[in-house]
């Protein structure tokens, strides 16, 4: 198993099922927006469909491509009505890693607006470095150009920095871009999947994690 950096200057964070429990509002917002087109949606297409990249999920499903924009202003709509959480002990655990004098980013296939609508809710303003969000590149996870733009605006080289994700996705995108990935298993229905995929390092939680980056980050061990 690979060792984190050594110096560790950078940690990114995927957003939606990293630091935000989301994965209920969107399971809600989903079974809404299909019902709007007339398509079912319950538990097991969920389960079955789910993806970051949520094109997928639409294809899978059969909406037309025609479609993908406005289904796109639906379901920010019907997400705009749902209450925000974090993830048990994440503030602390971004509290630590900015305390260890990390560098921090958000890189997240999400939508700019709503991303910055809940740090800002959150409380979270200012503790982020960069955020790259949907509209800031032009490919997306698993393409690790997001990374690589996040690492552009905190100045950290690849070999410095870490990526913690929720799935298979987050994990070939960080490895891709020559980033140290760690796995959290997440709130969404993908958690055999990341473990699949093979990350650097899986923790069963983000304090965990932040605590192993820190140790061997600074050991070397």
């Amino acid at each position: 198993m690979r060792t984190p950096p050594r110096p560790l200057r950078a940690v990114l964070f995927d957003w939606d099922g990293t630091i935000v429990d989301s994965a209920e509002a969107s399971f809600r917002c989903y079974v809404r927006l299909f019902e709007s087109y007339g398509i079912p949606f319950d538990r097991e297409r969920f389960q079955r469909t789910y993806s970051p990249d949520w094109y997928r999920t639409y294809t899978t499903l059969g909406l037309p491509k025609e479609c993908w924009d406005e289904a796109d202003a639906r379901w920010l709509g019907f997400y705009a009505g749902e209450e925000n959480v974090m993830l048990g002990g994440a503030r602390a655990a971004l509290e630590r890693l900015q305390q260890a004098g990390m560098a921090l980013g958000i890189v997240t296939s999400g939508n700019r607006a709503r991303v910055a609508r809940e740090i800002e809710g959150l409380r979270l303003r200012g503790l982020f470095g960069a955020v790259v969000s949907a509209e800031d590149v032009e490919k997306r996870k698993p393409d690790p150009e997001p990374i690589v733009r996040g690492l552009e605006l905190l100045g950290v080289p690849a070999g410095e920095a870490a990526y913690v994700g929720d799935s298979p996705e987050d994990v070939d995108m960080a490895r891709a871009a020559g980033v140290y990935v760690v796995g959290v298993p997440g709130p969404f229905p993908n958690r055999e999947e990341l473990k699949a995929s093979a990350p650097d390092m899986v923790c069963d939680s983000l304090a965990a994690a932040v605590a192993a980056l820190l140790l061997r980050g600074a050991t070397g061990q």
